[in-house]
Parts: C-alpha cells; structure tokens; sequence
C-alpha cells in the first residue's frame, strides 16, 4: 500500500521547504495600493457629495450608508442621511434628538442638512397639537436653536421657515430677527409675494412682518405709505389689534407727518378701541395740517 500521497515526496532531512507566494511586507503593500485605487475611482467627498444631492436613496446607496453606519455609529454624514431618508417614519421627537446635535457642525453642508430635519421634526411636533406643558418646552428648543443659527448662512427657504415656526409659538421678536437677517437677498417684489402668500395661509403676523419688512426698504413715500398700511392691516386682518398698535408705532419712521397715514392711525386706534392714542394721532394730525385745513379728522 502506498503512503499518504502528503508523505509520498518527503526528504530523509524532513519536509520540503515551501514556497513563499510574497512576504508580509509585499502583501501590505499591494493592500494599500488597492486602497489607494479605491479611493482614487470612488472618493469618499464625491461619493457623500452625491448621497447628499440624492432626494431619495436607491437600495444600493441606502445599503452603503447602513453599512458606514454600522461600522461607526459617530459617523455623522451617515447619521444624518439615514435619518433623511427615514424622516417620515421616525417619531419626531426622535428626529430632533438624533440631527440636533449636527446642526451646531463645522462642516457647513452637514448644518444645512440637521436644520432641515429639524424644521421638519418641529412642524410635525406642532402639528400634533401638544399639551402646554410639552408646547413650553418645545418653545423653548426652538428659541435655542434659532438663537445658535442666527450668525449662520442659512439658505433663504430654511431661515423663513425657523420664522415662520417663531411666530406660531409667540416667538415673533425671534422671528423678526431671522428675516432681518436673511432676507437682504429678496427684492422688494419677493416680499410681498411672500406676504401674499401668508396671507393666503392665514399667516397674519408673518405676511405683516413681510409687508414692513418691504416698508423699511421702500424710497418712495407712496410704496412705503402702502406696503406700512398692508402690514398694519395683516395684523388687523388676524385680529391682533394690540400687535397692529405697536407695530404701527414701531414702524411709522418718516411717515409720521404724512397726513394720510395719521388719519389710518386715527382710524386704526379706534377700531382697536383705544380712543386716548386715536385722540393723540387726531391732535399730530392737526398740527401738520396747512393752516386753512386744521379741523378735526
């Protein structure tokens, strides 16, 4: 019987040496280079460039964000695109608490992302008509937010959209601020379409601050004479007489010897019930009138 065909070729001296295929140094080294070559056809900036451009994740890319995800769970470009993706699905206190954190990233693009998402998971909040004691509290997350955001660049869509949450929940000083800050890029046109359009929502203290806003940038005394009475009757228009009072005065500037708009101030103080300041815009009305005109409105 013939020996076991592993022992049929062994030496008197032992086993025959084998043959190396490549040392552990050149083995190492064709490693990296294949790296190097992933990373040259498929660079990770591009590839996560392309993620965030997609709307929606095919099953192929959603499986490689899973598995980033997976390998590293601090990895905040696929924290963020997996909670894009399941955004819809995820409870919305949830969503907020896990993009929260990001939106205060140095990486501008992943910012951009979380306050997206936030946004989302704050209107989903106050759709769901929550109690007073949670409302507060969500009041407050969103002043904090708001605050940390303000310096940012935000685009335009997303910075009226934290306003416009400001003013739902009486946040409108806040609000205010955030347009300021970023709707230096609108023309005069846009604002009022916006307006218009919150309008259109039942948004009054929104279209109200869009219509001054358009005010405070108008030449002409007759646009500014306008677009201040449009904003004065947004409020109006909502009920809110004491907000339209205060921002009539905040907001007359050099309108304030117009005789046109004292006598809208006259009538505005009355329907608003406050015959002492419509009493007050009668008596600046007078006065500014030519000397054959000073009668009473």
């Amino acid at each position: 019987m013939l020996p076991d065909r592993s022992k049929r070729y062994a030496s008197a001296d032992g086993e025959i040496p084998r043959q190396r295929l490549a040392s552990a140094w050149q083995l190492l080294l064709v490693v990296l280079v294949m790296l190097t070559l992933y990373t040259l056809v498929f660079p990770k900036k591009v590839l996560l460039q392309r993620l965030y451009d997609q709307v929606e994740l095919d099953e192929l890319s959603l499986s490689y964000v899973r598995n980033l995800y997976r390998a590293d769970t601090r990895n905040a470009d696929a924290a963020l695109l997996l909670a894009r993706h399941r955004a819809a699905s995820m409870d919305a206190r949830e969503l907020e608490t896990l993009v929260r954190l990001h939106s205060r990233s140095e990486d501008p693009r992943r910012r951009a992302i979380a306050h997206e998402l936030l946004v989302l998971a704050y209107e989903r909040q106050l759709r769901a008509r929550p109690a007073a004691a949670e409302l507060a509290r969500l009041r407050e997350r969103l002043a904090e937010v708001m605050r940390q955001a303000m310096n940012d660049p935000l685009p335009e869509a997303l910075a009226h959209s934290y306003a416009a949450l400001a003013y739902r929940l009486n946040l409108s000083e806040l609000g205010a601020q955030m347009l300021k800050r970023h709707a230096s890029a609108l023309t005069l046109a846009d604002l009022e379409q916006l307006a218009h359009e919150a309008m259109s929502r039942q948004e009054y203290a929104w279209a109200s601050h869009y219509f001054l806003l358009a005010r405070a940038r108008s030449t002409e005394l007759v646009q500014a004479r306008r677009r201040y009475q449009l904003g004065i009757n947004a409020l109006t228009a909502g009920g809110l007489y004491p907000q339209a009072l205060q921002a009539a005065q905040a907001h007359l500037g050099n309108l304030e010897t117009d005789l046109a708009t004292l006598r809208y101030l006259v009538r505005l103080a009355l329907a608003a019930g406050d015959p002492p300041l419509a009493a007050r815009y009668a008596r600046q009305l007078v006065f500014h009138l030519p000397g054959g005109e000073r009668k009473a409105p």
